[in-house]
């Protein structure tokens, strides 16, 4: 049987192409501290991993801009008033959201050292490359911000899709606005759930990018610890 040529390369945005600079539970507390508290950035981690679990989907689906947009932020907020709520709420809550808001737009990021020699290296070669994200509508300014933006042909994120990973719906909505057959694609992502198990369960051949080899003892597990490995699997092409 003669092999598929692989043509699209779908990525997970968030700790997949970039990441949180400061880490979450440090960044959320430098804000804080401006507006009158003093939160430990260990108990905001904790606190923000349980209300983030618990949530629903950041999906909206097909509503306006601007009603999206403030889904958006609503959703977030409900979840930082989760994590003060559990661990102190304070008085200065309120100016504290909208800046922190505003910094996960942008200044909280920054890339893997990887990412944009491994995105050139692609598009150099000749596949296109698509964003499968479970995001709001800030992921476009942080990667516009971080220059990475137009490597990309085509995002599909969970608050404009109104499905969030693992559901089959994303990677379909994925597929069908690449002009792609399943076998005609790879998705990489950190998430186990929501990148590989999501994907393979469409039919796509996923890999989980473990970073620190938390599945290196795993057997018939399509891993990678860096982007670059990307390249190797593609073979010299690129």
């Amino acid at each position: 049987m003669r092999k598929v040529k692989i043509k699209t390369i779908f990525f997970d945005a968030a700790d997949t192409l970039f990441y949180i600079k400061g880490g979450l539970g440090r960044t959320y507390a430098d804000v804080a501290r401006k507006y009158g508290a003093d939160p430990d950035p260990s108990d905001i981690k904790k606190a923000f991993s349980r209300a983030f679990k618990s949530s629903p989907p950041l999906a909206f689906g097909n509503v306006s801009d601007i009603e999206r947009q403030r889904l958006e932020r609503g959703w977030w907020k409900a979840v930082v008033e989760s994590v003060y709520s559990e661990i102190g709420m304070f008085d200065g809550f309120e100016p504290h959201f909208d800046e922190l808001f505003e910094v996960f737009r942008g200044e909280a990021w920054t890339l893997f050292p990887e990412t944009v020699e491994v995105l050139s290296a692609l598009k150099s070669g000749g596949y296109s490359l698509g964003i499968i994200s479970n995001f709001d509508s800030r992921v476009y300014d942080v990667m516009r911000d971080l220059g990475i933006f137009e490597f990309f042909d085509l995002f599909v994120i969970s608050s404009e899709a109104g499905h969030a990973k693992p559901s089959h719906e994303i990677f379909s909505m994925a597929l069908e606005r690449a002009g792609r057959k399943p076998r005609e694609v790879i998705h990489v992502g950190d998430d186990l759930r929501n990148d590989f198990h999501g994907a393979r369960a469409l039919g796509i051949r996923a890999f989980l990018l473990d970073r620190e080899g938390e599945y290196a003892g795993v057997r018939g597990m399509d891993r990678v610890e860096n982007l670059t490995a990307i390249k190797s699997v593609l073979g010299k092409k690129v």
